[in-house]
């Protein structure tokens, strides 16, 4: 199966749940401080708020996951 992975402009920050309580507010909202460790994130719960149309996609076993758009030859 081949593509492309064009990476989006959006951050893993922005990568919130789809539902579910609004995160905590923080004191610096340009930059809020998010503890991720330990949750699940996966584009069927979760989907970024700059840039909806961005997916969590790795591009090899073992790679980090990125958001990134798909592009098929």
């Amino acid at each position: 199966m081949g593509g492309t992975l064009i990476e989006a402009a959006a951050s893993l920050k922005s990568f919130r749940p789809k539902e579910g309580p609004p995160p905590p507010e923080d004191d610096d909202p340009g930059n809020p401080s998010v503890d991720f460790r330990g949750e699940r994130r996966g584009n069927e719960t979760h989907a970024s708020t700059t840039d909806p149309e961005a997916r969590l996609l790795r591009k090899g076993q073992g790679k980090e996951a990125r958001l990134a758009f798909w592009a098929m030859p």
